[in-house]
């Protein structure tokens, strides 16, 4: 309770000056040096048993149950120098207090800056803004590019380099990139380091370095497309066991398409071709998702989607499971991400999932959400044999709490259900609940 109360405090903290900071600053021009600073406040409840795994022992990852509080600080700061320039920069903290499951962190575990950047905006003629340094960036959909700290994504999701926006037209954009991902955090405080980037568990001495493009244009008003290219090397390690992994260079190719039939039909459809060479192994591997969503009502949403990312066939000298990037974040589902605990950190990957979705928001803040459908394996890789995981039903509700001086509090209830089938040694009904409050200041 102490270190919830001393997080809550200095959030509060932080809150009260960037309130007071900005309702005594006078009226200034626009090229005047501006100053910004806020905060937020995120607690979280999370709780899940009997997740299975594909490994016939254990058949649940995790041991089984788990119960435990997540609490996380973020304090942030930045300064305009105009329109054209900005500085940025934001620290975290996250902490856990566990109730069964694990073991609890000792605060102050590791406070770490995942956020600066300078942002340099209107270059060229208006046409260019580039930001340099720390910074986060979802680029494209967010499917595959999302991330940069995979063993660290429930604090932070940062990415050390460049990003370039560059407006060829009114409706039309070409954001180019250039990373570089260290498998440590050099701007860290505490006594724990961890590994941010590995694909395994523990430390594992691995960096990774991405360039590339996300092309979009929306002239059209019927027809959105975009193109993507994407670079990543992942240098070698060593696993768990000692085992060397050759260093390995990805190239990802894509293309989405966002049509427009009706007033009321829209659709989304993503595919990407991946290949690589290396020391081990050549890769081979595909992406695709599509997406049908209905609309008949006001803030009413119906869809139906698929999704497929390929599997490794053991009867091939090459590679076809995908590799996704850094889209190692639970945008499938929070509940399956740890059932790939014993393929390494989000590695979606061997899954053909299929869904039908219903989105409504009843009210001002409000979101509710719910899905159902079944998942398959496309290479029968699990300890049961066959190539249907089961059934994956989610809920979900997102609402606002209150809002005034203090900044605005909001929180949501998230639910998953999962029945394994053949695909898995486990028979258990697994769940995944999570209870949020979030304040922000």
């Amino acid at each position: 309770m102490n270190k919830l109360l001393a997080s809550a405090a200095a959030a509060f903290a932080a809150g009260a000056f960037s309130f007071s900071a900005a309702e005594e600053a006078p009226p200034q021009a626009p090229d005047a040096v501006r100053f910004r600073a806020g905060a937020d406040l995120r607690l979280r409840l999370e709780a899940f048993d009997d997740i299975p795994i594909r490994t016939a022992a254990p058949s649940v990852t995790r041991g089984g149950y788990n119960n435990y509080f997540r609490v996380r600080t973020r304090i942030s700061g930045g300064v305009d120098f105009g329109d054209a320039f900005s500085i940025d920069a934001r620290a975290t903290d996250e902490f856990r207090v566990r109730n069964h499951g694990g073991k609890s962190y000792e605060w102050p575990d590791e406070a770490v800056i995942d956020q600066f950047a300078l942002s340099v905006r209107g270059l060229f003629d208006g046409r260019v803004d580039l930001r340099v340094g720390r910074q986060d960036a979802v680029l494209g959909s967010g499917r595959l590019f999302a991330e940069g700290t995979a063993k660290d994504g429930s604090r932070t999701q940062y990415f050390d380099g460049v990003l370039a926006r560059v407006r060829l037209a009114e409706k039309t954009t070409l954001d180019v990139f250039g990373f570089y991902g260290s498998c440590e955090n050099d701007l860290a405080v505490g006594h724990e380091h961890r590994d941010v980037t590995g694909l395994s568990g523990g430390y594992n001495d691995m960096d990774e370095a991405t360039a590339g493009f996300f092309f979009e244009d929306r002239s059209m008003p019927d027809l959105g497309w975009g193109l993507y290219y994407v670079w990543l090397r992942d240098t070698a390690w060593r696993t768990a066991a000692g085992v060397h992994v050759p260093h390995e260079d990805v190239h990802t190719f894509g293309v989405r398409l966002l049509p427009r039939f009706a007033d009321e039909f829209s659709g989304e459809f993503e595919g990407a071709f991946q290949f690589s060479e290396s020391d081990g192994y050549d890769r081979r591997a595909l992406f695709g998702l599509a997406s049908l969503a209905w609309s008949p009502f006001s803030r009413t949403t119906f869809s139906a989607n698929a999704l497929h990312l390929t599997g490794d066939d053991p009867g091939t000298g090459r590679r076809e499971d995908f590799n996704i990037l850094f889209g190692r974040y639970p945008w499938i589902s929070e509940l399956l991400l740890y059932g790939f605990d014993g393929d390494g950190v989000g590695t979606w990957r061997n899954l053909t999932s299929l869904w039908l979705e219903a989105k409504v928001a009843p009210a001002d803040g409000h979101s509710v959400k719910f899905t159902a459908g079944p998942v398959f394996a496309p290479e029968r890789d699990g300890a049961g044999g066959g190539d249907f995981r089961g059934w994956l039903e989610t809920a979900f509700w997102s609402f606002p709490v209150c809002s005034g001086r203090l900044g605005a509090l909001t929180g949501h209830l998230f639910l998953e259900l999962f029945e394994p089938d053949d695909y898995y040694v486990s028979d258990a009904t697994a769940y995944f609940f999570r209870a949020q409050l979030n304040w922000a200041f």
